[in-house]
């Protein structure tokens, strides 16, 4: 009778253990990382993936994770970008330097482009290490505004702002 009742302890205790941070699926920006974490339509193991890492911020800043993670989202959303502007057909002047046109992002557009970033590098991290962890570590970067994703950004930012002069800001939708 004791071992029966030990069992459904332990399986409700793992059972809230591993759905600590479900609740807030519903928020559209979980749900967009999850939705860029998901490959080949794997969605709980997204979800475990998000989980975890969100543990583990917890587990070392405890009740501050989804702060964090807010944060680090906040801190990597893209506002300008930049394209290499087309060159001309082959003349008698040649232009030899690379001439970038800014634009200016739309800001579901830079938030998208920002959490793909944040994925990007956390997958480029390191391989010995799990993703969760890798993520948990970028997520940690951004929101203290370091890292390479939020230096990345000011570069892209100090790109667009000495390449102004050349065309006037239109916004991408």
């Amino acid at each position: 009778m004791y071992e029966l009742d030990k069992n459904i302890l332990i399986s409700s205790h793992e059972q809230t253990k591993s759905s600590k941070f479900l609740g807030i699926k519903s928020d559209p920006l979980v749900n967009k990382m999850i939705n860029l974490l998901m490959r080949d339509g794997k969605r709980s193991k997204a979800e475990n993936v998000l989980n975890k890492a969100l543990q583990s911020l917890d587990r070392d800043y405890p009740g501050r994770a989804i702060h964090i993670f807010y944060l680090g989202i906040l801190a990597v959303r893209q506002d300008i970008g930049v394209r290499l502007k087309p060159k001309p057909r082959a003349r008698r002047n040649k232009q030899s330097f690379n001439v970038y046109l800014p634009r200016v992002i739309s800001p579901i557009c830079g938030l998208n482009l920002g959490m793909r970033s944040l994925l990007k590098s956390s997958r480029d991290r390191s391989a010995v290490s799990p993703l969760w962890e890798n993520l948990s570590k970028e997520l940690l970067k951004a929101s203290q505004n370091k890292g390479a994703v939020v230096s990345k950004r000011y570069s892209l930012n100090k790109l667009a702002v000495s390449n102004k002069r050349r065309i006037h800001f239109g916004v991408r939708y």
